[in-house]
This record gives C-alpha cells, structure tokens and sequence, in this order.
C-alpha cells in the first residue's frame, strides 16, 4: 500500500479535482517520498499539479483506499490564485466541482470516500452552516 499526501481545497462550495488523460476526476496530491512529512508532501504535490502555493495547511484525518492510505489535509490558498495544470505536473486538467455534481461525476472511489468523509456528497443546504473551526464554508464538514 502506497503512502499518498491528498489536498481537499474548497472555494465557494466547490472542491477543487484534477485529472490525467480523460481519466477519473481525484483530489490533488501524490506520493509521500522517503524521509517527507505527509504535510510537506501535500503541499509540494499541489504546487506541481497546479502551480498553487499553499497559505495555510490543516490535517483532517487517514484514509485507507485499495492501493493508498491517504493523509488528507485541507489547504487554503489566497482567493485571487487560480489553480491551472501545471506543465511536467502529470494533469491535464482542474475543475472546481459543486458537491451536487459530484455523484454524477467519474471519481475514483478513493476520492469518493474521502469526499465523502469530509463534506458528505448527498449533503446539500440553501443556509450556511457556520463551522467554529472555519472549515465549512458553507457545508457541513466533519
């Protein structure tokens, strides 16, 4: 089982995904290398995908998929970056994605249960909900 760093990165309501070649839509992130801090590695992983520099980096929690155990962190970026494929990152392309098209979308399953763990995909509300830690946005996070 690989070791994988995963970004959840929220604007407006919407999670940022990324993806290679057509394929499934994932959360940004890569492999933790020897010797790296998951956080670190989080960090680092999506500067290459998306030319994005972290302000500000959270731990949320482990979890296990069929080839990874994720460390999932969320990481805030300044409101006026825009997260774009970078060149030599492996992506083709980025998408900020509504949590209501999420489940008509091709997500990987390991990314589904993480979206699902941390803002609940059938999860939808008109009101805000104000989280005290600052990690909702308008959804609710667990």
């Amino acid at each position: 089982m690989r070791v994988r760093a995963t970004v959840l990165l929220v604007r407006h309501h919407a999670v940022l995904l990324v993806r290679e070649r057509g394929g499934p839509w994932l959360l940004p992130g890569g492999t933790v290398e020897l010797d790296e801090l998951p956080i670190v590695a989080a960090i680092r992983a999506l500067h290459e995908e998306s030319g994005v520099e972290a302000s500000a980096a959270a731990f949320l929690f482990q979890q296990v998929s069929a080839h990874h155990l994720h460390h999932v962190f969320r990481i805030a970026i300044p409101d006026d970056v825009h997260p774009r494929a970078a060149m030599g990152g492996g992506l083709d392309e980025v998408l900020w994605a509504e949590p209501s098209r999420l489940a008509h979308m091709s997500i990987t399953p390991g990314t589904r249960a993480i979206l699902n763990r941390a803002i609940g995909l059938g999860y939808e509300s008109t009101k805000p909900h104000r989280d005290p830690n600052g990690m909702g946005a308008g959804k609710r996070w667990r």
